[in-house]
């Protein structure tokens, strides 16, 4: 990107800037008029913390877990095409891929072969299928795996989707197939951290408001998605939980609507940005004021030596 980039523009148009840790905090000291950092909610309070020392304003754009809430209303199989097309985009490394579901307790069963119909028919192989993603680095792919393995560890059911029967210990890549966790709890780590992987845990639930719940009892997240046709039960999810946006049967597509404002809240981030919002956020909105000729200062008694006329003029503010 840096190579492609600084072949196409001027580095006082865009410029791109490579370095580890201390380039970062290099960058993110110095006087900007705005400053928008995307990345984990671990390093933006470093970035925020550097840009506090020129009170630099910022806009974090951060992640989390982001939640999916299937109502009993929902087509299941449009459902998972639509979660797991979004999960496996750049096998689950996005903000706003869907982090963890909850099912309605009796769908589970059919929530989870479903599921795995939905990745067989995107994906009929994937270790050498160039549109699914690897694993970024050695080290992102042992944490993703040592999240199912914590999960086994704990009791939960771990169902592996390989539609090929494919052997991914014999594999010149980081690829690891999508991973349902089920009967997921807080204990387990894949409950504990953003994903940020092709791994994806299930909840079940009776009632909805356990749902809303324990969205409610954690951090805000970026992204929330509700499916299903009942109005009533998607204004209450929409209304009774905090998150920067939300996808009502889909997931992800409100970042792309360039007229909605795009941003998190508390631990997802803060501001917002894209179209207008954006024009907002990265301007400075200059008050200008001109006086007339008039003095109409000295004419309304609002300069001293006071009397009668700014008496007259307190009583009507103050409704006497």
């Amino acid at each position: 990107m840096a190579e492609i980039i600084a072949s196409a523009f001027d580095e006082l148009e865009i410029a791109v800037i490579v370095g580890g840790p201390q380039t970062g905090a290099d960058f993110a000291g110095l006087p900007f008029d705005h400053l928008l950092f995307t990345g984990a909610t671990s390093v933006a309070r470093h970035v925020m913390r550097a840009a506090a020392e020129n009170l630099v304003p910022v806009t974090l754009e951060l992640g989390g877990k982001s939640p999916v809430i299937v109502g009993r209303s929902a087509n299941i199989e449009k459902t998972t095409d639509a979660i797991m097309a979004g999960k496996m985009m750049n096998a689950g490394q996005i903000c706003l891929a869907p982090d963890y579901v909850f099912v309605p307790k009796e769908s589970v069963a059919e929530f989870v072969s479903s599921t795995q119909r939905s990745v067989s028919k995107m994906f009929a192989s994937l270790i050498d299928n160039d549109d699914y993603t690897s694993i970024v680095n050695q080290r992102h792919y042992d944490r993703l795996n040592g999240y199912i393995d914590d999960a086994k560890q704990k009791g939960a059911r771990v169902i592996e989707i390989n539609p090929a029967n494919e052997d991914f210990r014999q594999q010149p890549h980081h690829k690891i197939p999508p991973t349902l966790i089920l009967e997921a709890d807080d204990s387990m780590k894949v409950m504990q951290d953003e994903i940020f992987g092709p791994v994806m845990p299930v909840k079940a639930y009776d009632d909805l408001s356990e749902a809303v719940d324990y969205v409610n009892g954690h951090a805000r997240p970026l992204g929330l998605y509700y499916f299903g046709s009942d109005e009533r039960e998607q204004h209450r999810v929409l209304t009774h939980t905090t998150s920067g946006g939300a996808t009502v049967n889909d997931v992800i597509m409100h970042v792309a609507q360039e007229d909605l404002p795009f941003g998190g809240v508390g631990p997802s981030g803060m501001g917002a940005y894209h179209g207008h919002d954006g024009f907002k956020t990265f301007s400075h909105a200059k008050s200008i004021f001109t006086q007339a000729k008039i003095d109409v200062a000295s004419l309304a008694g609002l300069r001293p030596p006071y009397g009668e006329k700014i008496e007259k003029l307190l009583k009507t503010q103050i409704g006497k």
